[in-house]
């Protein structure tokens, strides 16, 4: 007879500190122990053979302990009525059957051209920036995801930090490269004992942005700013008071803003980050930048920024985004100057404005959460779904009052 059961081996000390887990195979009063990935004894209850809920990654090791101990009774089974004088090294062999190797940046360019294949090319732009990022550190040379432990994390931590990388950045890529670890691990490309992240933690790069927001004063001066119609100056603009004046409404869905999604002065569109949907009254101030556009009107788009002729293919279309976008981002530094502003100002400071500013007049956070679409507060969403379009177009209109 033979049996099988799954404990963590603290016998054998692995690089990272930890010990393997492994499960062990007794058979003819031999045995065999296959590894299945790795935990520190304190983290590890001894007594049920699990990782302790406290564990970082206790639910992803409690799935993978849980699926190897049913293949390992799955083949045992079907070793012993095949033929009961199987030996433990088939059983190993059939278990653990040599996985692909393969380089991290082959690797990644497997999944980048997969991305782009599948048009995710959001997703497939942030592996290039982490192909990038590996390839300045390593000098252009390769590794192999077997080389990528602590220590390797801990240089390119001092490595960023050298070059004065901030933490956001640092924590975007890294998450980037965990995510990469992850899904190598679940292509058999990487192996689980080999996983870097338990000891490195990324939660440790802090996050917090410095709040980038106009007070009221200041975007009354962008918005009074005397810019001619024939300035390059004057759609970036318009453009920015708009997304102020609509709730925040980001860049790219300005975009994709078509005349059909505007009715009775309410836009209604689905958000591209979020696939919330989203029905704004607008204001007159906001009513009226769409009628200067009116004026010009060629296409499908309210907003001169795609043309259906010329950006059919999702590529195209996100790279004449990504273009206008710099552009517009370079004309508000000029805006700034001209109004007299120090504050850095980006596209994406609109939204951060819009919110300021209606907290500043005393709008309740629960109607602000409503009107920028955040979910992070289940409760309050809930709470918030009954506020009616008169309640959110009275909260605008502070926006100019």
């Amino acid at each position: 007879m033979a049996s099988i059961r799954v404990l963590l081996y603290v016998q054998k000390l692995l690089k990272n500190g930890e010990h393997p887990i492994i499960i062990q195979l007794i058979k003819d009063r031999k045995v065999k122990k296959i590894t299945i990935g790795s935990c520190l004894p304190s983290l590890w209850d001894f007594k049920q053979q699990l990782p302790k809920h406290k564990h970082p990654q206790f639910r992803e090791l409690e799935i993978l302990i849980e699926k190897k101990r049913s293949e390992a009774k799955k083949l045992l089974l079907s070793l012993e009525n095949e033929n009961s004088n199987f030996s433990i090294t088939d059983f190993e062999k059939k278990l653990q059957p040599k996985s692909e190797s393969k380089s991290v940046f082959i690797f990644l360019d497997l999944l980048i051209a997969k991305l782009i294949k599948d048009n995710k090319l959001g997703n497939a732009d942030v592996y290039k920036d982490l192909r990038r990022f590996i390839i300045r550190f390593k000098n252009d040379n390769d590794l192999n995801f077997d080389e990528i432990d602590e220590i390797f994390l801990r240089k390119l931590e001092e490595d960023c930090r050298a070059r004065s990388m901030s933490d956001v950045s640092m924590s975007t890529y890294f998450r980037t490269l965990r995510a990469l670890y992850n899904r190598a691990i679940s292509e058999k490309f990487a192996k689980q004992i080999d996983y870097p992240f338990s000891r490195f933690k990324i939660s440790k790069f802090s996050t917090q942005t410095k709040k980038r927001a106009l007070d009221w004063q200041e975007i009354q001066k962008i918005i009074d700013l005397p810019i001619l119609k024939e300035s390059k100056l004057y759609d970036t603009q318009q453009l920015f008071i708009f997304s102020y004046f609509a709730w925040g409404i980001n860049f790219t869905d300005i975009a994709f803003l078509e005349w059909s999604n505007l009715k009775n002065n309410i836009l209604s569109y689905i958000r591209a980050k979020t696939g919330r949907s989203y029905s704004i009254p607008l204001i007159p101030e906001a009513i009226a930048i769409i009628e200067h556009y009116n004026q010009y009107r060629s296409d499908d788009y309210i907003f001169p920024i795609l043309h259906k002729n010329r950006h059919k293919t999702p590529k195209t279309i996100r790279n004449r985004i990504k273009k206008v976008s710099r552009n517009i981002n370079d004309n508000l530094k000029e805006l700034a100057t001209l109004a007299g502003i120090d504050t850095e100002i980006t596209f994406y400071v609109a939204r951060h404005t819009f919110a300021t500013v209606l907290k500043k007049k005393g709008l309740p956070t629960s109607i602000i959460q409503e009107m920028m679409g955040h979910d992070s507060e289940r409760t309050t969403q809930i709470y918030l779904d009954g506020f009616d379009n008169q309640v959110l177009y009275d909260a605008s209109k502070l926006l100019v009052n």
